[in-house]
C-alpha cells in the first residue's frame, strides 16, 4: 500500500467535498486497518485528525466567502455543512477569535488555512529522530493477564493505569518472564472518520502467563494471536516518544513496502532495558503489526 498516495487521495476527497454532507465512510473503506493506525498515519502527515482538518478547511473557505460576497451568514454556514448559525459561530470564533459578523465588518482575511501539500522528500526525515531500521519478526501466540482501561491520545491515563497495576502484579499466577510487561493498544470497530485525539480507546496493561487459572479480581485475560511485526526500539525518556511514533508512521511506513495488518493490536514491550520514564538510558520495543 502506498500510504503517501492514500493520504493524498484523502486530502483530495476532502477538498472536493467541503460543501457536501459526507461521513467519510469511503475513507474508512479505503483503510482496512484500525482507526487508531489510520489516525496516527494521517496526523503524522497532516498534523491533525481527518475531522479537525476538514472542519478547518471548511471554516477557511467560509471566511473567504464572508469577505468576498454579501451572502447571509446562515446561508454560508449551511453551505459548508454547519447545521446552525450558532454552531458555525462557535467553531468560527474558536479558530479566528472573532464572530463571523465582526470578521465580515473588518473586511480583511486574518488567516487562511490552505490545504495540506505533502512533501515526499520531507517524509524521509523527522527532526530529532535518528533513522531506525526495525526488526521484522513473527511473534507466536501468547497469553496475557492484566488491567484494561479507557484512554485517549489527548488525555492519556496510561501512566496511572501502570501505577495501579504494578502493586497487583504479584497476584497473577503462572507468569512467564518476570522481567517483561506489555502495554497493548486494543483494536476496535470504532467509527474511523470520527477518530480524533479525544476518541476513547482501550489499553491493556498486562504480563504474559502460561494459562488463565486464578485470574485476580478486576483483571482480564486475552490471547494475542501469532502475528508478524515490525519491531522498533524507543531509546530515551518517554517525553520524546511522540518523535519515535512520528518516525514510524511518517517516515518508515510510507517507504517500507509493508502494510499495516488489518484489525490487529499494536503494543509496547517493557523488559529489563526499561529504566524509568525519565531515564535517558531507557529502551523498550514497539510492535507494529504488518502483513
Amino acid at each position: 500500500m502506498d500510504y503517501f498516495e492514500m493520504i493524498q487521495t484523502v486530502l483530495d476527497y476532502i477538498e472536493l467535498n467541503l460543501k457536501s454532507k459526507v461521513a467519510l465512510e469511503q475513507i474508512s473503506d479505503a483503510a482496512c486497518f484500525s482507526p487508531y493506525h489510520f489516525h496516527r498515519i494521517f496526523k503524522a502527515m497532516a498534523d491533525e485528525s481527518v475531522v479537525e482538518y476538514m472542519r478547518r478547511r471548511r471554516l477557511s473557505e467560509a471566511a473567504k466567502k464572508l469577505i468576498e460576497t454579501k451572502e447571509r451568514i446562515i446561508d454560508i454556514a449551511l453551505e459548508f455543512q454547519f447545521e446552525t448559525q450558532e454552531s458555525f459561530t462557535r467553531s468560527f470564533k474558536k479558530v479566528y477569535k472573532i464572530t463571523p459578523g465582526r470578521y465580515r465588518l473588518n473586511g480583511a482575511i486574518l488567516k487562511e488555512f490552505e490545504r495540506v501539500k505533502l512533501n515526499v522528500n520531507f517524509l524521509k526525515n523527522v527532526k530529532g529522530v535518528k533513522a531506525m531500521e526495525p526488526k521484522i519478526e513473527v511473534k507466536k501466540e501468547f497469553k496475557v493477564v492484566g488491567m484494561r482501561g479507557s484512554t485517549t491520545l489527548k488525555n492519556n491515563v496510561i501512566p496511572q493505569m501502570w501505577t495501579n497495576f504494578f502493586p497487583r502484579m504479584a497476584e497473577i499466577k503462572n507468569r512467564i518472564n518476570y522481567d517483561s510487561s506489555y502495554g497493548i493498544c486494543e483494536c476496535s470497530d470504532m467509527d474511523l472518520p470520527q477518530f480524533t485525539d479525544e476518541t476513547p480507546f482501550n489499553e491493556l496493561v498486562c504480563v504474559e502467563v502460561k494459562n488463565f487459572n486464578d485470574i485476580p479480581a478486576g483483571m482480564v485475560s486475552k490471547i494475542i494471536p501469532s502475528q508478524k511485526y515490525a519491531v522498533f526500539t524507543h531509546r530515551g525518556p518517554l517525553d520524546n516518544l511522540r518523535q519515535t511514533y512520528d518516525y514510524i508512521y511518517k517516515t518508515w511506513l510510507p517507504s517500507s513496502g509493508h502494510e499495516i495488518a488489518c484489525k490487529m493490536d499494536d503494543f509496547e514491550c517493557y523488559d529489563a532495558r526499561f529504566k524509568g520514564v525519565d531515564n535517558p538510558g531507557s529502551e523498550f520495543d514497539i510492535y507494529v503489526p504488518i502483513k
